[in-house]
């Protein structure tokens, strides 16, 4: 199974994939929200974890409605992996969101959220 990380935080991009590496996940990482459309043009993920504040450029929910655009990526789960809390962004659903997870966040916690979303 491959995951698609968009961190635009290099501590916290890096902590997310080691922990997907111990859980045995491939992955594809990208800073920018522009970068992850790049690299999605001729790759393909099982599972989208979106950082909501990407800095400058477009946010999370603005990628998130970009590539559920595409047929290939309609069925893909998509999930808000952020420092926000859940009533802050209420525009999670209407982004075509399936989830979402708080950080800080646990091995545990990631691997419950994918098995959910990948099984």
């Amino acid at each position: 199974m491959t995951v698609l990380v968009v961190e635009d935080d290099f501590a916290s991009r890096q902590y997310l994939l080691l922990l997907l590496r111990k859980l045995e996940y491939l992955s594809i990482a990208a800073e920018t929200g522009e970068e992850a459309i790049e690299l999605m043009k001729d790759k393909s993920a099982d599972i989208f974890l979106l950082d909501i504040a990407l800095g400058p450029g477009i946010s999370g929910i603005e990628l998130g409605e970009v590539l559920k655009k595409e047929d290939r990526f309609e069925e893909v789960p998509m999930v808000a992996v952020t420092a926000f809390t859940r009533d802050k962004l209420d525009t999670l659903d209407e982004a075509g969101f399936s989830d979402y997870m708080a950080k800080p966040y646990t091995i545990v916690q990631l691997q419950q959220l994918l098995e959910k979303h990948l099984n």
